[in-house]
């Protein structure tokens, strides 16, 4: 009878746990698991968040059309982010063309900090939807020229200092991460998962918060 009134609580309380969605956290370190859903960093990148955050970084390409295509669920995952998670995006450089388009990215986050011209969309836009080529100066200078910047912005963004410490970050971020693909998402350094480790963009949000609150302990 004992046995039986144990059977039926425990049936009872799983039925809850499914219908709240309030799921126990140990089935969720059962669900992700090292070496399947997300990897160690070993050793961990030095992160630029403050102290008490969590930096949670993507690693993308503009040429590349999955990490354009995952931008609706890195705008999800911004849009609900916990209040302790520092996000950034670090261009790759694993090629001389991968290089130019890090530069494309960071004259454009240094012409447009605060992404109210949403120039970052814009660069996307333009190599995905519109094929066009932005792979040197003078057609770096005529994009951004459209874009109601001056030639002497785009030429003092990419002779700045600024560009020098940014690229040397990015050639960490990506050698230190042993990423040889893109997109990938890394979490404070010491993690690394991606779309092709999960069987869906939702599932890789379910990764990224559970390494973060991991994090955040």
């Amino acid at each position: 009878m004992k046995r039986a009134l144990s059977h039926t609580l425990g049936f009872m309380m799983a039925a809850l746990f499914a219908l709240t969605g309030c799921i126990p956290e140990s089935s969720h370190a059962e669900e992700f698991k090292e070496g399947t859903q997300y990897v160690t960093i070993s050793p961990a990148i030095p992160t630029q968040a403050p102290a008490g955050k969590v930096e949670v970084t993507e690693l993308f390409w503009y040429g590349c059309p999955h990490c354009y295509s995952m931008e609706p669920t890195i705008n999800a995952f911004l849009s609900k982010k916990p209040d302790n998670v520092v996000f950034q995006r670090v261009p790759a450089t694993l090629s001389p063309r991968w290089v130019y388009h890090a530069k494309l990215f960071y004259v454009g986050q240094m012409l447009d900090p605060d992404g109210a011209k949403h120039v970052h969309t814009k660069i996307f836009e333009a190599i995905q939807k519109q094929r066009r080529q932005i792979n040197d100066d003078a057609s770096m200078t005529r994009f951004f020229v459209e874009l109601g910047f001056s030639a002497d912005q785009v030429k003092n963004a990419l002779n700045s200092m600024e560009m020098k410490a940014m690229m040397a970050r990015a050639d960490e971020v990506g050698t230190k991460s042993k990423a040889d693909s893109v997109p990938v998402i890394i979490v404070n350094g010491k993690y690394r998962t991606s779309p092709s480790m999960v069987s869906s963009e939702d599932k890789l949000l379910q990764v990224i918060n559970y390494l973060v609150k991991r994090e955040s302990k």
